[in-house]
């Protein structure tokens, strides 16, 4: 080539004349989830749908390193090299402890006070963070059960239970302390070992969770609630000087399509956790029937006056409203 500095000036010039709009956007967002899991087959399609919609032009990239990182973690690094993140409920709270409200035993009963509870939520938790975060979606990923190795028929039988309990959630914590319950520190990735060593008695985790790990649960883990505690839920954020470079005209799409798939990994989940709980009930666990006395004794043992009382000392008094309104609601509207 005779003249190399022309043509390199000649790209430079291309470069600097191209719209902003038709730079690629790649957003690092931190994920925290089994492979192939409705969460991470949900967040794929997103990506896909984002960059079909964008012709290219927004992508988001989901860092291995991140699959096995705490909610912590995550948070932290969202200050430094990831754009965005799915949290779970742990890792919302440690944004604001009030979005813990929507996981309070017995606060959400069903699929329709979760939506409403959600959408009750949603505009109190932008005025929270929004200036630091804009929340992409909300979407359920099943429900939590009460996992035990005796049975649990009635509320009476967690007295002076050992439960294991995270540290992360103090606000829970302390609920189940006040209940007469014996916590234990423990966590999704101590769970296991504190049942096979007789540490607790009792824990709260996903049907999914210790589906994936049955063979070994299997012996130290002899009973589920049929009660369903609280929704388990996450929500993609991401951060607000990432979403400041995604061009203003793609952003209504690229939420839309997010709202739509959340609601299907919703579903997915839902699906798959019955079918897990099935699974289990054939290879010896026991989960006893909920007769309509029994829900409404849990009901009391979560949310009677008494801890209606202590929930109203914890969360703001705005979002009690709010949510336990919405709720409320539903349930008035239904037949």
């Amino acid at each position: 080539m005779k003249h190399p500095g022309r043509f390199v000036l000649i790209l430079c010039l291309l470069a600097l004349a191209m719209p902003a709009g038709a730079q690629t956007i790649t957003l690092q967002i931190g994920a925290a989830v089994p492979a192939n899991s409705p969460w991470d087959l949900g967040l794929r399609k997103i990506a896909a749908e984002w960059s079909r919609i964008s012709g290219g032009a927004v992508r988001l990239n989901f860092p291995k390193s991140m699959a096995n990182a705490s909610q912590e973690d995550i948070i932290q690094k969202m200050k430094f090299s990831l754009d965005g993140a799915l949290l779970e409920t742990a890792g919302l709270s440690f944004i604001d402890k009030n979005i813990m409200l929507l996981s309070m035993p017995s606060v959400v009963h069903d699929e329709r006070e979760f939506a409403a509870a959600v959408s009750a939520a949603e505009p109190l938790l932008r005025k929270s963070i929004g200036e630091r975060y804009e929340i992409i979606t909300v979407a359920q990923g099943g429900w939590i059960r009460f996992f035990s190795n005796k049975a649990l028929v009635v509320p009476s039988d967690l007295v002076n239970a050992r439960i294991g309990s995270s540290q992360s959630q103090e606000i829970l914590t302390k609920q189940l302390q006040a209940l007469g319950m014996r916590v234990v520190k423990s966590d999704v990735s101590t769970m296991l070992l504190h049942f096979n060593s007789n540490a607790i008695d009792v824990a709260y985790t996903s049907p999914l969770l210790v589906a994936t790990m049955w063979s070994q649960y299997k012996r130290s883990v002899s009973h589920m609630s049929a009660f369903r505690i609280a929704p388990f839920f996450g929500a993609i954020i991401i951060n607000r000087k990432s979403w400041d470079r995604v061009p203003d005209k793609f952003k209504p799409a690229l939420l839309e399509a997010a709202d739509r798939i959340a609601a299907e990994i919703a579903q997915e989940a839902l699906k798959l956790e019955n079918q897990a709980i099935e699974t289990m009930k054939r290879e010896g666990l026991s989960v006893p029937t909920l007769g309509p006395a029994d829900q409404a004794a849990w009901d009391e043992l979560f949310m009677g006056q008494r801890m209606e009382k202590l929930l109203a000392d914890w969360y703001a008094p705005e979002w009690m409203s709010a949510v336990l309104g919405a709720v409320q609601k539903v349930k008035a509207s239904a037949p």
